[in-house]
């Protein structure tokens, strides 16, 4: 089954925000937050925080699955409205939040998402001025969340250098980013390796060994059953395909990257408005994975 993102998803799973921009919430002894995303979103996620749990049960550890302004954007303002709250991420981006260039990048992308729904965040502190990482998460580790869960942290890049994705064994449940790609309006797949074609087809095949019942999407949905078991490997046929499609896009333009990027925006974007993403995100991410295969990584 494919559902909206939004509310209680299982028994210890509860998916908060909006579903464009969902925050996963896994309750229990010690609940966590998996991502946070636009800056403006940060007011949403702590009221439903605060009607989900009690003031004095509100989590204690943000882990992000990787660091792009639409997944970590409201993680500065959480961390300065719940005392105590250690945000954990992978190293690579522990780094990238400490560079002023990707800060500004941020910064300017979350702007007119923030001019946008102003009226969400009335009178708060929602800029994002940098971030500080306090737990960095590492390939294998066995995080102990309480209730008898525990979390699995798995190097999943491909998408980004520091993309994470959190395997929750008890519940067979995925959280993922974008290290399996998005769906558009019509349920096709986009595969994202904005980073690296390799490391994300190695990283799928990683996934692809994973008992899933339950995979928590990047954006808008979440498939259970059947939908959730069979996702991963439809995940790397699309992969492989948009691969191919690049490769014979830059051979018809004799590699001019800037036409090839043309042509698909047109075809995909353009052409059919299922793109589930705004223009300009989904134009430098469209860009990155044709540099990636033109390049070869």
């Amino acid at each position: 089954m494919i559902v909206t993102s939004r509310g209680r998803l299982q028994e210890f799973i509860h998916a908060i925000g909006a579903a464009e921009l969902p925050g996963y919430l896994v309750t229990g002894a010690m609940p966590v937050l998996f991502d946070a995303g636009m800056t403006f979103m940060g007011p949403l996620y702590m009221a439903e925080l605060k009607e989900i749990l009690t003031d004095s049960n509100l989590p204690r550890r943000l882990f992000l699955t990787h660091s792009h302004f639409d997944h970590a954007g409201a993680s500065p303002y959480l961390k300065r409205r719940i005392p105590g709250l250690k945000i954990g991420a992978a190293a690579a981006a522990a780094e990238t939040f400490r560079k002023p260039r990707a800060v500004e990048l941020i910064r300017d992308l979350s702007a007119p998402w923030e001019e946008k729904y102003r009226f969400l965040a009335e009178g708060e502190d929602i800029a994002f001025s940098g971030l500080e990482i306090d737990l960095l998460l590492e390939d294998g580790m066995e995080l102990e969340l309480g209730a008898g869960l525990t979390c699995r942290v798995i190097a999943t890049p491909g998408h980004t250098r520091d993309s994470l994705s959190f395997y929750l064994p008890e519940l067979k449940a995925l959280i993922a980013g974008e290290a399996v790609g998005v769906f558009d309006r019509n349920f096709r797949i986009h595969p994202e390796f904005t980073s690296s074609y390799r490391d994300y087809v190695d990283s799928l095949e990683i996934l692809s060994s994973l008992a899933i019942d339950t995979l928590m999407m990047s954006h808008f949905f979440t498939l259970t059953g059947t939908d959730a078991r069979d996702y991963v490997g439809k995940s790397l046929a699309a992969t492989r395909e948009f691969k191919a499609r690049i490769e014979r896009c830059l051979a018809d333009s004799h590699g001019d990257l800037r036409e090839v990027a043309e042509r698909i925006f047109q075809e995909d974007y353009a052409a059919t408005g299922a793109i589930l993403q705004d223009a300009r995100p989904y134009r430098i991410n469209l860009e990155a994975k044709i540099r990636v295969v033109a390049e070869g990584r």
